[in-house]
């Protein structure tokens, strides 16, 4: 069950580690300067809209630009239902959950046409835990998330369609009368201003980041205690390494591993030891320049128009192209690591490596800890086949209209899959370390199992665990 508790205001930029330590699973209020803003932001665009032009308030949409709709009450909810195409399984929970702070975060910006009490129905339902349960296929990450924002907005607007709450699946209009919320009706340009926005796509890849950072730290840990059965050479981890090697991530990995080498038994070690403040250098200042996009795209406006001093302007600040971009990135940064790891645990299984035994073989043994590397290969190998960039997969939609389309979900969507083969991955040099330890034949199984449970509880990874396990 996501649980909310202390109050934390949104009034200025959020941090990327802010986003998660103090606002996700917290509840949340904006304060009145902002909302002061987006009053003004409304009366802005009736303004500007009533003199003529202005997209999505009497205009159709994408394509039909061109065709003029007459307004009534109706029309937002159509907008909504038409725009509701989402297929497939259900959304993680938490994701939902980052999607309407995200959104929340963007519209108090005060550049959305929208009146305060559709931001403020967001807050509530964010507050009051409502969480609308989403198919997760079916947003190209460009015209905004519009399949899956539908659906959450037809649930806090409208009561349509089912959500968690109390931890059960209810309908969405049970939801909301429980929390003492009544239906409402959206004013001219709302739909199109709720569902205009990136915030699916930037969730998700804010979300992704988060917990692959956690998986790096876990993965360099567990290196950390490869390398005191394998041994190694110093020198690969040494100041003089850093110190020619202008890259900031590798400084990071060598302070993280603090002279690591209680023996040295060769002058070269093999890539998969030796590099090691190369390869993790190389993910961690690709997570750094992550989060520090990811940071400012959920700080900015995603919607079109947007209302900026005291005008109307029609923008493409809902393309989710950086997120795209940044899923991508991540997971070709993380793979040379997982390779790196599989690596490792195959040479922790020679006995020239360990200093013990081919496989570490105990006494009684057949094979050893030999076939957990076949695991470790199967990961790895499978993985690469992620490693493709989805953001360079563009399709138009609407006709010719949106013609160059980001596929940021498609991108995170692979990054969540490479998370949860990371950590298992990394599980497995845990399971092989385990191994060495026991005196007596253990059951390779058990310690799998052990090995991934003390990883998750580590890492603080148990809020997360629906997303590591989504796939696998």
């Amino acid at each position: 069950m996501l649980k909310v508790s202390t109050l934390v205001l949104i009034c200025k930029d959020i941090g990327f580690d802010e986003f998660f330590q103090e606002f996700l699973f917290n509840k949340v209020e904006i304060c009145d300067e902002l909302k002061n803003k987006i009053i003004e932001s409304r009366k802005i665009y009736e303004r500007e809209a009533k003199k003529g032009n202005v997209y999505g308030y009497s205009t159709s949409l994408g394509a039909l630009i061109n065709k003029q709709n007459v307004h009534n009450r109706e029309r937002e909810k159509i907008i909504l239902r038409e725009h509701d195409t989402s297929i497939g399984k259900n959304v993680p929970s938490l994701l939902i959950k980052a999607t309407m702070l995200v959104r929340l975060i963007q519209l108090s910006k005060g550049n959305s046409p929208v009146r305060i009490e559709v931001i403020e129905r967001l807050r509530d339902a964010i507050n009051n835990n409502i969480i609308p349960i989403v198919p997760i296929l079916g947003s190209v990450g460009a015209s905004g998330d519009l399949a899956p924002l539908s659906r959450i907005f037809r649930c806090l607007i409208y009561g349509e369609g089912f959500a968690y709450y109390n931890n059960e699946k209810v309908s969405c209009n049970d939801a909301l009368h429980n929390s003492g919320l009544e239906i409402f009706e959206l004013e001219p340009g709302e739909a199109l201003a709720l569902i205009n926005s990136n915030a699916f796509s930037t969730a998700m890849s804010l979300i992704n980041t988060y917990v692959i950072e956690k998986i790096f730290n876990l993965s360099l840990d567990v290196a950390k205690e490869s390398l005191y059965l394998s041994g190694c050479n110093n020198q690969h981890y040494s100041e003089a390494i850093y110190e020619t090697k202008k890259q900031p991530g590798v400084k990071t990995v060598i302070e993280k591993l603090n002279n690591p080498c209680l023996d040295t038994p060769r002058l070269q070690d093999p890539y998969s030891i030796r590099c090691i403040p190369q390869i993790y250098g190389a993910l961690f200042d690709t997570i750094g320049f992550s989060k520090e996009v990811l940071k400012n795209e959920m700080n900015s406006s995603s919607d079109n128009p947007i209302i900026y001093s005291g005008n109307v302007y029609h923008a493409c600040q809902f393309h989710a192209i950086y997120s795209g971009i940044i899923s991508d990135f991540l997971k070709t940064a993380a793979i040379p690591v997982m390779n790196s790891v599989e690596r490792r645990i195959s040479q922790l299984l020679d006995g020239k490596i360990n200093r013990k035994s081919d496989f570490l073989l105990k006494e009684k043994s057949v094979v050893g800890a030999m076939i957990m590397q076949y695991t470790a290969a199967s990961i790895s190998a499978y993985s690469r086949g992620s490693s493709i960039s989805m953001s360079s997969h563009s399709i138009p939609t609407s006709g010719m209209q949106e013609d160059v389309v980001s596929m940021a979900p498609n991108s995170s969507l692979e990054l969540m899959k490479i998370n949860g083969l990371f950590l298992r991955l990394v599980s497995i040099e845990k399971a092989i370390n385990m191994f060495n330890e026991e005196k007596d034949l253990p059951d390779p199984k058990d310690l799998l199992e052990k090995s991934y449970e003390y990883l998750i509880n580590k890492g603080d990874l148990n809020k997360y665990s629906e997303l590591l396990n989504y796939f696998f």
